[in-house]
């Protein structure tokens, strides 16, 4: 396998272990977000960008700050929709989680969150390690096992996976089935929401950034863009080769930091050429990597989670 023969030394392989086992257990992951957070606020992170050795530089940028509390996992019985809130969107980005929820009953759903759902696997899978990627999946599986209900996703990097769940444990005879049964399942966020005639007070010029989970991965390119086209004032904004990859790409950034860095400068360039008020994506690992790309080039343009845009398009405007 490809994770055998990386030439990543034994230090960069135990710390790859750590960093995974960390995402899949939330209590840990819950306080080295804190950690995290506490050192972003306090201005270490800047430090580190400006005055530190390279790696530690590129790590310091993609350092995400928490946007307020944790989400909160709820089940309710009366639902007809599941939320799948992931693992670091549920300890960082728990504005954007709380905001899927209120988006979702604006249109009438009612939204359970089961308690039991662990990490998607995704960046296991992605870093080679099979095992844990499918121990995670058969978890999450189970979790999810009390209705048919659809399994509503706002991270398109969560999405793709779990839809893939049929594949990673394929040849798991007692599973496969459940894998596939639940991959049928999964709906996108943008595929649940419903096109609003909202508005903002002054026209704004919005570009959407197509994370390459949500746009080869589950081929999802028009929804995103006509649930903001229905918002009066909104103008989205095209931006050159959009569906080119920012450089994120599950951990790539991490494993692969130079040619991350050449991917999110075009991308950045692109996205300054045209002119746009906020950028949005509907996936934390491009949040993370734009935001960080656009501080490197001196623009202060706003990055937004999607389904937090459309939770209140008036905040950005």
């Amino acid at each position: 396998m490809l994770a055998e023969r990386s030439s990543a030394g034994p230090v960069a392989r135990a710390v790859r272990r750590i960093g995974l086992e960390t995402i899949a257990r939330q209590g840990r992951l819950a306080f080295v977000t804190k950690v995290t957070d506490l050192i972003v606020r306090s201005g270490l992170a800047s430090v580190a960008r400006r005055v530190g050795p390279r790696r530690l530089s590129w790590l310091s940028g993609l350092a995400p700050r928490a946007e307020g509390a944790p989400f909160a996992l709820a089940e309710r019985e009366d639902a007809d929709v599941c939320l799948f809130a992931g693992c670091v969107m549920r300890e960082a980005f728990g504005e954007t989680e709380r905001a899927t929820v209120r988006v979702l009953e604006r249109d009438g759903h009612r939204v359970t969150a089961p308690i039991e759902q662990m990490c998607c696997g995704a960046l296991h899978a992605h870093a080679g390690d099979g095992e844990r990627a499918r121990e995670l999946a058969r978890l999450n599986i189970d979790a999810f096992a009390g209705s048919d209900l659809p399994v509503v996703v706002n991270a398109a990097g969560c999405g793709a996976h779990l839809r893939a769940y049929g594949d990673v444990l394929h040849e798991d005879g007692a599973w496969a089935q459940r894998g596939r049964a639940f991959g049928a399942r999964v709906r996108d966020a943008t595929e649940v929401a419903r096109p609003r005639p909202d508005r903002v007070e002054r026209s704004l010029r919005v570009v959407y950034q197509d994370a390459c989970h949500l746009a080869h991965g589950q081929r999802i390119r028009s929804q995103p863009r006509a649930l903001l086209r229905a918002i009066e004032g909104i103008t989205v904004i095209e931006i050159a080769d959009a569906e080119r990859c920012c450089g994120s790409a599950g951990i790539y950034n991490l494993t692969q930091p130079e040619i991350s860095q050449e991917l999110q400068r075009q991308k950045v360039a692109a996205i300054l050429a045209a002119r746009p008020d906020v950028v949005v994506s509907a996936n934390p690992g491009c949040i993370l990597q734009i935001v960080a790309g656009l501080r490197t080039a001196g623009s202060s343009v706003p990055v937004v989670h999607l389904m937090r845009f459309l939770d209140d398009p008036a905040a950005f405007g």
